[in-house]
């Protein structure tokens, strides 16, 4: 088939770190153009997600914006603008708000959703077509620069003129900064890593333990919410279907011991060395951040907290304050 094209827009190629730059649909070109979106991609996958076959891919991930579905046998995908019709979409369909994976694996033999071109993480183009007999349409278009490894671009939010670095990918589900709502309202607020004669938990034992403190004017459920002391397994520990009020605290013992107790953490926390403490709301399977702190190593009876509640600034504390608001003075 002999195809005409009759496309007028613009192409920059975004060069550094780990960039992209979002090009408009040309209005008119496609009734498809502002319905339907490259959405986020990512051009250097080493560990986020797999294929069928188990493989860690290059992907695109396309949005439909639209209150209707969408049949793409009719559209074409390109990492090259002058071959817009360069792998053809199969005979499927992308829902309503939906979004639809896409492998650019050049694998084009392991599924229909598989590309004939893989994507090139030092930068280059994608295009989005449409046909009509002989006529192509462009649906939409990016170019981008070098990419970091396992790092995606994604309009925020999904359908956005503007595509952004995202540290958390999103690949099949509603862009996001990675960050919880949460954020800047609940807070890690003092620990204890080493505690001998401080506190007691209800068995009498003086065991690690952790201060969540919630600084907003209504009292938060903390069920869907996760503790952990390692940022590579952030969904370690999940709070119980318990209520944190408004200005309030709640205390988690970090001792290994589940088994005495709704609140007590499947992880105890390290005095000698220091480690990482982090804590995360759960959206449609995957955390958001909403608190974190690495620490060094801690002394026996101290606390280490923010002063003031909340604030930014973390201080070993004089005298520890488990469940009531931050005071003292540097020890």
């Amino acid at each position: 088939m002999r195809v005409a094209m009759n496309l007028v827009w613009a192409l920059f190629l975004v060069t550094g770190g780990c960039q992209c730059q979002a090009e408009p649909a040309v209005p008119g070109l496609s009734p498809l153009a502002g319905v339907v979106f490259i959405n986020e991609f990512m051009a250097s996958n080493r560990s986020v997600i797999a294929d069928e076959a188990g493989d860690y891919d290059d992907w695109v991930e396309l949005y439909n914006a639209g209150d209707s579905a969408v049949l793409l046998r009719t559209m074409f995908l390109t990492d090259d603008i002058a071959v817009p019709t360069k792998w053809t979409f199969p005979d499927t369909f992308i829902a309503a708000r939906g979004y639809l994976l896409v492998w650019c694996d050049g694998e084009y033999k392991e599924g229909p959703l598989h590309t004939s071109f893989k994507l090139n993480a030092a930068g280059e183009q994608l295009g989005l077509f449409w046909a009509s007999g002989d006529r192509v349409g462009l649906v939409d278009t990016l170019s981008f620069g070098p990419q970091c490894t396992d790092t995606s671009f994604g309009r925020l939010p999904d359908g956005s003129p503007g595509l952004q670095k995202m540290p958390v990918p999103t690949p099949g589900r509603r862009n996001s900064t990675g960050i919880s709502g949460l954020a800047g309202r609940l807070y890690l607020n003092e620990f204890m890593a080493s505690n001998q004669t401080t506190i007691a938990d209800e068995f009498g034992d003086y065991d690690d333990w952790i201060e969540i403190h919630n600084a907003g004017d209504s009292a938060v459920r903390l069920q869907g919410l996760t503790l952990t002391d390692d940022f590579r397994s952030p969904t370690r520990w999940p709070f119980p279907d318990r209520v944190i009020p408004a200005r309030g605290f709640v205390i988690v013992w970090a001792d290994d011991e589940e088994h005495e107790g709704p609140l007590h953490a499947s992880f105890n926390l390290s005095a000698v060395r220091g480690e990482q403490l982090g804590l995360y709301q759960m959206e449609e399977g995957f955390p958001l951040l909403i608190d974190t702190l690495s620490f060094g190593p801690q002394r026996v009876d101290t606390s280490f907290g923010r002063l003031p509640d909340g604030g930014a600034d973390w201080q070993f504390l004089s005298s520890p304050t488990p469940g009531r608001a931050n005071q003292g003075r540097r020890r």
